[in-house]
């Protein structure tokens, strides 16, 4: 028997999907964060676990591995000398490959075919697929990149409840409320600051959303602003020549209504996911590809 699985290793979570030849899904699992940031010890631990956890899952033993096809599709991997690092670990595995999650969830989303995505998640990318190449706009890394992504709102909320603190600007229920978080005293914001990492900032994105649908006056003007981003992501995919683009990631869908029917007019429906995508890169068939799991005996 041939096995298959993806994983899919992101800045807020790391998912894994384990297949039999024929697609069938035999386990899922998932983790906590799990991308280059953390460092290639801790980042190979974390992925052999979620691999194990898997398996373990579908009854499979260490064993099986040397029949098991693994591809990760890891946030942060185009950091500097990293890809090579990890692929110069000697793997258990009957083969396995290793990239971007931008990406497996491009793969995913359009079947394996050319065309681009952006992903709206703890950070933004766009990834396009275009004549057999690749090419990444933007996820340069927070907080130099990552614009309109739930780490990005999250700053931006706390620079806008700072200012209302000092009365620079207006309160609003979101300043209140993000100050409320943190005792209404700036001084334990700059301490959770000095620890906190892109998903901290991240665990903010739904509070400025949902009083951005409440119409207020601080989290639509970042919630704007984000679409301005987002928006310009596209425009310049679709300028680079392709032909079909999918918003992808946790953020996605909230951001959909906001955008102008001139760019969600543009926008296609994603086919699959990044696990799919990751399951595609293993080399599981799209067509094999199934949505339920297969009960185990």
């Amino acid at each position: 028997m041939v096995y298959f699985l993806g994983v899919d290793a992101g800045g807020s979570h790391c998912r894994a999907r384990l297949t039999d030849q024929d697609g069938h899904i035999l386990g899922i699992a998932q983790s906590g964060p799990a991308n280059a940031h953390i460092g290639i010890k801790a980042l190979w631990s974390l992925l052999m676990n979620i691999v194990e956890e898997t398996c373990k899952i579908a009854h499979l033993r260490n064993s099986d591995f040397q029949n098991l096809h693994v591809a990760f599709g890891i946030a942060g991997l185009s950091r500097p000398g990293f890809q090579a690092e990890i692929e110069a670990i000697a793997s258990p595995f009957a083969s396995v490959r290793y990239t971007g999650d931008d990406e497996i969830a491009n793969i995913g989303a359009h079947q394996g075919k050319e065309g681009a995505i952006l992903i709206i998640g703890t950070g933004s990318i766009a990834h396009i697929r275009l004549k057999g190449k690749n090419e990444t706009l933007g996820g340069y890394g927070f907080p130099i990149s990552d614009e309109a992504s739930g780490a990005w709102l999250g700053l931006e909320a706390l620079r806008y409840s700072l200012r209302s603190h000092d009365g620079r600007i207006e309160k609003s229920l979101l300043t209140e409320s993000l100050m409320a978080e943190f005792s209404y005293n700036p001084s334990k914001i700059i301490s959770w600051m000095d620890k906190a990492v892109p998903a901290d900032y991240a665990c903010f994105a739904p509070l400025v959303m949902e009083q951005g649908n409440r119409n207020d006056p601080i989290a639509c003007l970042i919630i704007h602003q984000a679409v301005r981003y987002i928006e310009n992501f596209i425009t310049t995919i679709f300028e680079k020549g392709v032909v079909r683009c999918s918003l992808m990631g946790g953020l996605s869908g909230a951001f959909k209504p906001w955008l102008s029917s001139t760019i969600s007019d543009k926008l296609t429906a994603a086919k699959g996911d990044a696990l799919d995508g990751a399951l595609i890169l293993a080399g599981l068939e799209f067509s094999k590809i199934k949505n339920k799991i297969k009960p185990m005996v």
